[in-house]
């Protein structure tokens, strides 16, 4: 049976609040149902907090599908996914370092590889992205620097600079020293 969004939403919010570290027995309670019903419902701890985590990533894309569509071209649509996924460390901690500890963010389904991935292709398509750049090894690339990498705040721009260089053309560095949060 599929779980309704409602109670994906519980248990996002469960893990958002109180992390994946708990036991079941803590989880039942905080969601007021019983062992079964949790175990009925979610298969497994492991299973819910992979439901969990599903939802989240699609709550993270439609956050920033909402960013995208004020960007104006691709090299500001990729700066602006990086600085997203960064902003993640604070504003979802736990569910940032789950992704980050299984290096779930490599997995070509998750919302952060298919996004930059994306992005990617479209800026080779407007000569901003280089042609012969292989945008699966280059995405690794870049999620693995976001993920691996805690950015200061203040060292944020020249990191994404650093990060960004080797896939931009000529054009695309023109545009990324436009691009205001650079």
């Amino acid at each position: 049976m599929a779980l309704n969004n409602r109670k994906k939403k519980e248990l996002y919010e469960f893990y958002s609040e109180h992390g994946f570290h708990h036991s079941t027995d803590t989880i039942v309670d905080q969601l007021n149902i019983c062992h079964k019903t949790f175990f009925n419902r979610y298969g497994s701890k492991s299973n819910s907090m992979e439901i969990a985590w599903l939802y989240w990533q699609e709550t993270c894309k439609k956050k920033w599908e909402g960013l995208i569509a004020k960007c104006n071209h691709s090299v500001e649509e990729l700066t602006m996914t990086l600085y997203h996924i960064d902003q993640f460390r604070f504003e979802e901690p736990h569910y940032y370092e789950y992704t980050r500890s299984g290096r779930k963010y490599l997995d070509s389904d998750s919302f952060f590889y298919k996004s930059i991935h994306e992005i990617l292709e479209r800026g080779k398509q407007c000569f901003h992205i280089e042609k012969n750049l292989n945008i699966p090894l280059y995405t690794t690339f870049v999620l693995n620097n976001l993920f691996l990498i805690d950015i200061e705040y203040e060292n944020r721009p020249h990191i994404i600079q650093y990060i960004l260089r080797p896939a931009l053309t000529e054009r695309g560095m023109e545009l990324l020293m436009e691009t205001p949060f650079t």
